[in-house]
């Protein structure tokens, strides 16, 4: 019965991460990557440009984990920025997919493959993500929202862990750290209502 109860204590309080995760990997899958039938140098390119819906996700987040960010706009902006430095990643990377796919160079491998796509922004936004994500850590620490060893962790793993993969990785940190101190909150008010009753 007390097992029960936790699990729908559990569902209650978080459902909103789950949610927002397979919501944006959905998404992603049904109506984003199933468009192109893509391998080789032009699928790794698709893989980069899958960056906004995890970052949506994650935004989405800590935005639910931290409430009264929703009301601090350069916690906004700085959420936004990020965003929007990942969204500039999915735009420089289907430049790229979609020049090779009109170059008849779909399926064509890494080496050897002509220059025919222009790589400038594919190349230029993550590391745009990165700063926004740098940006975001240091406006989190500022409003006291995270302690300064978690966001210059964040802020370390954002510029370490390669952008071409996951740019601005360290958001992950601050995501995490969030709702660890929203799990305390919600922790320390069930004990406060158990203490109440008794």
């Amino acid at each position: 019965m007390a097992r029960q109860a936790s699990v729908r204590s559990v569902a209650r309080h978080w459902w909103p991460v789950p949610a927002a995760l397979v919501g944006s990997l959905i998404v992603q899958k049904v109506f984003f990557e199933s468009r192109y039938d893509v391998s080789g140098h032009a699928r790794g390119h698709l893989d980069s440009a899958t960056a906004p819906f995890l970052a949506a996700a994650l935004v989405i987040i800590l935005l639910w984990a931290t409430p009264v960010a929703r009301r601090q706009p350069d916690v906004v902006l700085a959420c936004g920025a990020w965003f929007a430095g990942t969204v500039l990643v999915l735009v420089g990377n289907l430049r790229v997919v979609d020049a090779l796919i009109d170059a008849g160079l779909a399926h064509a491998p890494t080496t050897g493959l002509p220059d025919v796509a222009d790589h400038g922004l594919a190349n230029l936004a993550p590391w745009l993500a990165v700063v926004a994500a740098v940006a975001l850590a240091a406006v989190l620490w500022r409003r006291r929202h995270v302690s300064a060893r978690v966001a210059l962790g964040a802020g370390l793993l954002s510029v370490l862990f390669p952008p071409w993969i996951m740019p601005g990785a360290g958001v992950i940190v601050l995501v995490v750290a969030r709702c660890i101190a929203r799990a305390r909150l919600i922790e320390r008010a069930g004990d406060a209502t158990r203490h109440a009753v008794t």
